[in-house]
């Protein structure tokens, strides 16, 4: 059995990318949202778009690629589940702040990496109950099982996944690494970090960018900005006040990093009629400053002190389109009476009716 990321029509892609809307109520010209909602992109679509199922049916990308793996296995079929919260309700706040899916057929020679952002997903009767609460990104990549043990061996050693319910196929050796990260990973490895560059079986170079937590630094502004070359925009789960949030420049004072406060999807497609604060957010994205490679980051570690003592990562990978919509994000013009840093905090708190102060795009602005 061959195995690949499914698309929305249940077609095997490269790779492909969604959005999940957190639950919304309506507000003025934005519509409510459940929960399930999300924008989609794929190797092979030409624009981000609405998806018209939603996550919590038997339809849609993340479902059909899922139950592939899941609902008929042969004997040569395998997968590794990784989350810090399981669904079980298993947390560890010691291992990998990593949440995703290896998926695999040793007969074929065919695999999938799925990397998510949602907490207690998934079960392999399709019975997890991820909550709908917040906005989550998931990036699905089609992998050789060459590629996907390089993959494995960074996990073991830099992401530090907290494993469970694993399928290892008989036939793979004593000493494979997909079988070796099954059987536990420790906390003894000395302080590192890696990039692993990985190419899709579609020819999509990819860059995974990892660490584990005795690295003990600032992930986004020490490590993701110097493996790509370029300045960064993030969105990543952040609470507490400014003490919990590493500073905005990387060590060589060449790059920079800037917190993303507000979503909005309305402007990359009129029928994605949501926005909400980064209060609402769960997701871990990065892109690059406009003219620095259309870079686009989907990972697992938020960007806050605390998660310097945990491991994992982020995918970088170059993809124009999924640049620019992403790049619609963070939109101001201040308030008279306001200075930016203030309208920005205004959005950061504020609920998602109380926030809905977005304005079109001022460059100019001042900081």
């Amino acid at each position: 059995m061959s195995l690949s990321p499914l698309n929305e029509s249940d077609h095997p892609v490269d790779w492909w990318f969604m959005y999940k809307v957190p639950r919304l109520n309506a507000a003025g010209d934005l519509q409510a949202a459940r929960g399930f909602e999300y924008a989609y992109f794929d190797s092979e679509t030409e624009a981000v778009a609405r998806s018209p199922h939603v996550l919590d049916s038997d339809n849609g990308a993340l479902f059909h690629t899922l139950d592939q793996l899941f609902s008929n296995p042969s004997a040569d079929t395998g997968w590794i589940l990784y989350n810090d919260e399981t669904p079980d309700n298993q947390v560890s706040l010691t291992l990998g702040h990593s949440k995703g899916v290896i998926g695999f057929d040793a007969a074929s020679d065919t695999a999938f990496w799925l990397l998510h952002s949602w907490p207690k997903f998934p079960s392999t009767d399709g019975t997890a109950k991820p909550s709908p609460m917040y906005g989550q990104t998931f990036l699905c990549i089609a992998l050789d099982l060459d590629a996907l043990r390089k993959l494995a061996t960074q996990m073991h050693h830099y992401q530090e996944p907290q494993l469970y319910s694993p399928r290892i196929p008989t036939r793979l050796a004593v000493d494979d690494p997909l079988r070796l990260l099954t059987q536990g990973v420790t906390n003894n490895d000395p302080a590192g970090s890696n990039v692993l560059d990985l190419v899709s079986r579609g020819g999509t170079p990819f860059k995974v960018i990892a660490k584990n937590h005795n690295w003990d630094d600032d992930f986004w502004n020490h490590l993701v900005v110097d493996a790509i070359g370029a300045s960064i925009a993030v969105d990543t789960w952040i609470r507490g006040g400014p003490t919990v949030i590493p500073g905005t420049t990387d060590q060589t004072g060449q790059y920079s990093v800037e917190d993303i406060k507000y979503i909005t999807l309305q402007d990359a497609d009129p029928d994605l009629p949501w926005a909400w604060p980064e209060t609402r957010d769960h997701a871990k994205w990065a892109i690059s400053e406009a003219g620095q490679g259309n870079w686009v980051c989907v990972g697992d570690i938020n960007r806050m002190i605390s998660q310097r003592q945990r491991g994992g990562c982020t995918i970088a990978f170059q993809e124009p389109t999924l640049w620019a919509m992403l790049s619609k994000t963070d939109k101001f013009v201040v308030p008279q009476g306001l200075t930016i840093g203030q309208a920005r905090e205004a959005v950061k708190t504020a609920s998602h009716e109380a926030a809905r102060i977005r304005y079109p795009h001022q460059a100019n602005a001042a900081e």
